[in-house]
């Protein structure tokens, strides 16, 4: 087989659910991961799973150890730098929310000065600019988390006063933890400090020019047949039971 008809299709080891699911090392669906599988079935091409914790899976591309790939990304992420094309149709749209159980919170927050005092719960090892720069004047107390079950537990038990996150990620992983306390958890919008933005498919630059075509035209396609609908409402229901507060999606 032709080097160039294999698609390293790259995924985070833990972290991405539900846009990557890994279950034992190795790739179990999710909303990226099938979206990737349809993009490709029935094509020339053959899609190659390739799983990898987070800062090795940057390693990686940046080292240049994984040829032809593809994986996810986002513009104010750049987890790729300059080895990366963004195929320009998006196929998801992030919204970020606080999930907490303060009560005392009686609307969405509106900027940092809303955030004084408190201790909010982030992902390790990814990038929060604006609250980062909040903790290190100590506005706020940032707790890094490696795992989402971690973090949800700390707000649902008043240990932490939220939790920064995507709002579908953080839907995932609660309807999962029927432990989790959702009768004081809530969220609240959180777009005024991290506006909504879009998540493309980003491609390995030595790509030759057609195969971006490919993507692309693969991806109005599953738009436009409701595809891309069915993979988002499989991992994304919306059924949770959480007060979405005042302006929250």
């Amino acid at each position: 087989m032709c080097a160039q008809t294999v698609v390293n299709y790259l995924v985070v080891e833990d972290k991405a659910r539900p846009f990557q699911i890994v279950k034992n090392g190795e790739s179990r669906g999710g909303v990226v991961s099938d979206i990737v599988d349809r993009i490709f079935a029935g094509s020339d091409y053959t899609v190659n799973h390739l799983v990898y914790p987070v800062n090795r899976l940057r390693h990686v591309v940046s080292d240049n150890e994984v040829q032809h790939w593809i994986a996810y990304d986002a513009l104010p992420w750049r987890t790729f730098g300059n080895q990366g094309l963004y195929v320009e149709e998006p196929i998801l749209q992030t919204h970020h929310v606080l999930l907490t159980c303060r009560q005392d919170m009686d609307g969405d927050i509106r900027n940092v000065a809303d955030l004084q005092g408190l201790s909010i719960v982030t992902l390790r090892n990814f990038d929060y600019q604006t609250l980062d720069v909040a903790a290190s004047h100590g506005r706020l107390r940032q707790i890094p988390i490696d795992r989402y079950e971690a973090g949800i537990k700390l707000v649902s038990l008043g240990r932490a006063d939220g939790f920064v996150e995507m709002e579908s990620r953080l839907r995932y992983h609660i309807k999962s933890m029927p432990e989790a306390g959702a009768a004081c958890l809530r969220w609240l919008d959180f777009s005024a400090i991290i506006p909504d933005f879009p998540i493309y498919l980003a491609i390995d630059i030595d790509w030759p020019s057609d195969f971006r075509e490919f993507v692309l035209k693969r991806i109005v396609e599953l738009r436009q047949s409701g595809e891309l609908a069915r993979i988002k409402a499989r991992y994304l229901s919306s059924d949770d039971g959480l007060d979405r507060g005042s302006g929250a999606e």
